[in-house]
């Protein structure tokens, strides 16, 4: 869940991104640290900690971001280490990233099925829930024997089940309930 403050950040700084032209190129900054901090340990406990003054830590970031991302975003995070938000980095950098989705038109939908899906039925798949959305669809796919036969789609905070293993106990509510005697 993003915070108030992560999303009043993400929201400037897409605006002023958009404003100069240059929401690709900070999409893409924010996308390299996000991956940065997330594969190094000792980065995300350097935006974390509040033991580390606010003067080491805009040294430590122009030393870690210059030439790597563009000026604006790494303006950005010195802003935030300024402002003793260095914390929320992470929050704001995936609401960022989300709020360009969804300007985009762009979903995420997880899609888990018992077994593998060939390119065909992914496609099929992916133009069903394009069509249900109206939207454009990344489909991530997983695998779980669990669920039987059928598939999950999670899209937000909405969950499509079409598995079998959900028909079964919508069944069995059905004959506990005495719905199937009639």
């Amino acid at each position: 869940m993003t915070s108030k403050a992560s999303r009043r950040y993400s929201q400037a700084l897409y605006g002023l991104a958009e404003e100069k032209g240059m929401l690709d190129r900070v999409s893409g900054d924010i996308t390299n640290c996000l991956n940065m901090i997330k594969s190094s340990r000792a980065l995300a406990l350097f935006f974390h900690s509040p033991a580390i003054p606010k003067s080491k830590k805009l040294i430590a970031a122009e030393e870690i971001f210059k030439g790597k991302i563009s000026d604006l975003t790494l303006n950005f995070i010195k802003l935030l280490i300024q402002r003793g938000r260095a914390e929320l980095t992470n929050g704001i950098f995936e609401d960022f990233i989300s709020l360009k989705k969804e300007k985009d038109g762009i979903l995420d939908v997880k899609i888990t099925t018992s077994i593998d899906l060939s390119s065909d039925e992914k496609s099929a798949m992916k133009k069903k829930i394009d069509e249900y959305t109206k939207k454009n669809g990344i489909l991530d796919f997983e695998k779980d024997k669990n669920i039987i036969g059928g598939f999950v789609a999670r899209i937000g905070d909405t969950i499509l089940d079409g598995s079998i293993k959900r028909q079964l106990e919508l069944l069995r509510e059905k004959f506990k309930q005495g719905e199937m005697l009639n």
